[in-house]
């Protein structure tokens, strides 16, 4: 069987852009180190590029894919995409990959330049806010050296697939050749952890191929939970259940993708437990980037006749009160799902982003 070798540049993490850069800005070094392998494995060669994207100078026939994905790194996700499917890796070990009679091996970019430079340089993409920079440094140098993460409020290394430390610990940390120093995130104080999970989960959610149930269904879940801890519906359970999910996805997801997408959110969790457990139990922000548009259901004093009605529809049992009494809705146990507001007659349930005056204690009707 022919051999087929494809340089695949639409697999970065969206945290860590760097195919193309380094196919654009260093052509030369790449074509010699996919010519050193190609030979060595009497490999043709495919250049996988973003529709849109021309470089010339390449080496290998060009074909442009509307893909992007993280598991364009693994030969048969490429194979399908090659063959016009989605891209679905397999996780088999001694599995080959075939397209058009040929068996599939994969390199990057910036693989290809260490088979020509070697592996004693690393490229890392370091994003503030909305803006990215690409730099070239040592391996072994420490990162406090090229980035300034020492004052900042969190760091994330590895992008989707990565973990949240400390900025005095990202400082101290050496670059190594591994994915973990393809990006640094940095996050500074006045963002809000829960907000930087959420725009996580829900890129996550997006980048799935969804071959998996685990990361399918995991990714749609997280992406779920943490934006109901923006919204006022998050429970304290939730942060257990994400633990529990997090270790059975680590285990079970086909890829590394995967396998390694809840390990952001997870440390998140860990390094911000109070910044977490705020958004749940006191619905606030202190960073000011959350619960703008959260609605909080109250029941008016001024109108409950204490019917109990409600108190009946609550599929939470979070309404306290008895005939006669003003009703109380506890907001550590309501889930914001309506069903108080369509059983009231009276009308008196209504929505706020702030909370006015209510009761405190049990109060009769028309006493307020």
């Amino acid at each position: 069987m022919k051999n087929l070798l494809v340089v695949s540049c639409v697999s970065d993490d969206v945290k860590a852009p760097l195919s193309m850069y380094i196919l654009k800005n260093f052509t030369a070094d790449v074509v010699a180190g996919v010519d050193k392998y190609s030979k060595e494995f009497d490999a043709e060669t495919i250049y996988l590029l973003p529709e849109g994207e021309d470089v010339s100078g390449l080496n290998g026939e060009i074909v442009h894919t509307s893909q992007i994905s993280p598991t364009l790194n693994n030969p048969y996700s490429v194979a399908q995409v090659l063959s016009g499917n989605l891209p679905r890796p397999m996780i088999q070990d001694d599995y080959v990959a075939v397209y058009d009679g040929k068996a599939v091996s994969v390199i990057t970019p910036e693989a290809a330049y260490g088979m020509t430079k070697g592996f004693e340089e690393k490229f890392v993409a370091i994003n503030k806010g909305e803006n990215t920079e690409i730099k070239k440094v040592n391996v072994g140098q420490p990162v406090g050296e090229f980035a300034a993460v020492d004052g900042a409020k969190a760091v994330l290394f590895g992008g989707l697939k990565g973990k949240f430390v400390s900025g005095a610990e990202a400082a101290k940390l050496k670059i190594d050749e591994t994915e973990k120093f393809s990006s640094i995130t940095i996050y500074d104080e006045s963002e809000c952890m829960v907000d930087a999970c959420v725009q996580l989960m829900n890129k996550a959610y997006e980048m799935s191929c969804g071959k998996c149930v685990l990361c399918r269904e995991g990714t749609s879940q997280f992406k779920q939970i943490v934006t109901e801890m923006t919204t006022g519906k998050a429970k304290m359970s939730d942060l257990d259940l994400i633990k529990e999910v997090s270790e059975l996805i680590s285990i079970g997801a086909y890829c590394p993708f995967g396998q390694s997408m809840t390990k952001s959110l997870t440390s998140a969790m860990e390094l911000f437990a109070d910044e977490f457990e705020e958004h749940i139990k006191k619905k606030s922000c202190k960073c000011g980037k959350c619960y703008k548009q959260a609605e909080l259901y109250y029941i008016d004093p001024d109108e409950c006749i204490g019917c109990g009605e409600c108190i009946d529809a609550c599929p939470e049992d979070a309404i306290e009160g008895k005939d006669g009494f003003i009703h109380i809705i506890d907001q550590d146990l309501c889930e914001q799902c309506g069903k108080c507001v369509s059983a009231c007659d009276e009308g008196c349930i209504k929505t706020a982003t702030k909370l006015p005056k209510l009761p405190k204690k049990k109060t009769k009707c028309g006493k307020w």
